[in-house]
């Protein structure tokens, strides 16, 4: 779901990058208050683990020719609360537009909004909701996956009428980007269930709001067996990830199915171009892969042959998305009061 450069107006793009920006700093201040020392190592591994697992896009069921692939917001706020949750999955997508050119560089802002804050607080609300009403785990997690997701889907297209650059009527897109999130939505509500289904059996008091079940490993172990399942899925699973597009880019750019489809946005602006080819010519590893030619010229290598290099933009992206997490939450953590001694 991230959103390209070429969905918005420069107008509606400072302006999201202004609410994300001081949305963000608020965060920041509340996070304070439960950031500690014992939950920055929890924090990296997780935001590791996340970045893998939105590598891999995964065919949508009853829709062959797009793909969706998993946000994690309402994972990390379950098990770490929204403040920290929401620091978490900014800081990927973050790295995810500064290092590998997913999501525009001017969309910035959008994505930090629609797949990091909307999804963080209101998946929360409505895990926390449905489980203080006697709701079980995974039924609270997937219903709250399903709304976080749909939440943040609406936004896009309000987004892009704001901006001026549809050329079909708004609640066509609308309803397009809600049909589609709702299937990503329902797969991300599984693979959450399935991850706190572990954390069930092994460390259930890793959430800041403990899960029902028992202690089978230690503290370290736990986080530990987190980060190899980042390894695997980042530096493994990654490589059988679908090639199709994605939910948002079948519902507005391209339909392999259909190719007589037309983008349903149009977008003149010479400053979006300019950017677009900016971030196209200095992104390091854009589309997670080794340039075919030196910084400034652009271009990534082919499919083929960049298919070796997903390992490596997988495991190097996790591990700069788990060294910005660790700095941000040493910077903001709790310490612990002193008293001093006369």
């Amino acid at each position: 779901m991230h959103m390209a450069n070429e969905l918005l107006s420069v107008p509606v793009a400072t302006g999201t990058v202004g609410i994300a920006a001081a949305s963000l700093s608020l965060v920041c201040r509340k996070a304070k208050n439960v950031i500690d020392s014992d939950r920055l190592a929890l924090m990296g591994v997780l935001g590791a683990f996340v970045f893998a697992a939105q590598m891999v896009n995964f065919q949508l069921p009853l829709m062959p020719g797009t793909s969706g692939h998993m946000v994690g917001a309402v994972l990390l706020a379950i098990i770490l609360g929204p403040h920290a949750g929401a620091i978490v999955i900014s800081s990927v997508i973050i790295v995810q537009c500064l290092i590998f050119q997913d999501g525009g560089l001017l969309a910035l802002g959008c994505n930090i909004i629609n797949m990091a804050l909307v999804p963080s607080y209101i998946g929360y609300f409505i895990y926390r909701l449905i489980i203080k009403t006697g709701g079980r785990t995974h039924i609270a997690a997937m219903v709250a996956c399903v709304i976080a997701i749909e939440a943040g889907a609406a936004l896009v297209p309000v987004e892009a009428a704001l901006s001026g650059v549809l050329v079909v009527p708004f609640f066509t897109f609308m309803i397009t980007m809600l049909g589609v999130h709702l299937l990503i939505g329902l797969v991300e509500g599984i693979i959450t269930v399935a991850v706190l289904g572990y954390l069930q059996q092994v460390r259930p008091d890793l959430a800041l709001n403990p899960l029902p079940g028992k202690i089978r490993l230690s503290r370290k172990t736990a986080i530990v067996t987190l980060g190899v399942m980042a390894v695997i899925v980042g530096a493994g699973i990654s490589l059988f990830a679908s090639g199709l597009p994605d939910g948002l880019e079948w519902s507005y750019a391209e339909r392999p199915g259909h190719p007589d489809f037309e983008p349903v946005v149009v977008n003149d602006d010479s400053t979006i171009a300019a950017v677009d080819a900016f971030q196209s010519k200095y992104s390091p590893l854009p589309d997670y892969s080794i340039r075919s030619r030196a910084p400034g010229q652009g271009g990534a290598l082919p499919a083929q042959a960049a298919r070796g290099w997903t390992s490596f933009a997988a495991v190097l992206g996790s591990a700069i998305t788990m060294l910005l997490i660790w700095v941000t939450a040493r910077v903001l953590r709790k310490r612990p009061v002193t008293t001093a001694i006369h």
